[in-house]
């Protein structure tokens, strides 16, 4: 029932989106979609439909967005476009490590964009994440990203999104101890 239910989101160019029916899949709803077929231990139904979606939503910039067309990637999905490459069992592409690589900020932490202010912490996990899957070397960014961690804790126990954030929130403290697991290997 859930599968069929999970069909239902397919998007008409292979892809999935959280409307039904939709004409353009996204990242996250393609992110979203494959996990759970994995945690449903089911096979995703013609993954190159899914590949072909997400190759439509590579940006201008050579990453990735939500939106076709694009003339610039943000970094969550792309950090969710690469783990979702890795999972397909696509070619490693170094390009878009390099291309997030180049979302962080000297200072430590990722920028959602390149016209961002300030570092965040899901921008920050995300692209942890792909980059660890990618096995790609954390030592350079790590003491950085580690500093800017530190700089978003409280002793309340829990993490700040960003610089400008002043309410602490569980979903930020889940994104940071993501960060803490890939940088603390």
């Amino acid at each position: 029932a859930l599968l069929s239910r999970l069909a239902a989101f397919r998007s008409l160019d292979g892809g999935y989106d959280a409307t039904p029916n939709a004409e353009r899949g996204t990242v996250y709803g393609c992110f979203l979609a494959l996990g759970a077929h994995q945690d449903l231990d089911a096979a995703l139904p013609d993954p190159d439909r899914m590949l072909d979606c997400l190759n439509a939503l590579q940006a201008e910039d050579g990453g990735f967005a939500n939106q076709a067309d694009m003339p610039a990637g943000l970094t969550p999905p792309t950090a969710a476009a690469v783990t979702l490459l890795r999972q397909l069992e696509q070619p490693r592409r170094p390009e878009l490590a390099d291309w997030l690589l180049s979302r962080c900020h000297p200072e430590g932490g990722f920028f959602a964009t390149p016209l961002a202010p300030i570092p965040d912490l899901l921008s920050t996990a995300t692209a942890l994440h792909a980059l660890a899957g990618m096995q790609v070397s954390l030592d350079p960014i790590k003491e950085p990203c580690l500093d800017f961690l530190d700089t978003l804790w409280s002793s309340k126990g829990a993490f700040y999104g960003n610089w400008a954030d002043d309410e602490l929130d569980c979903e930020y403290t889940y994104y940071a101890l993501l960060c803490l697991g890939h940088l603390s290997l």
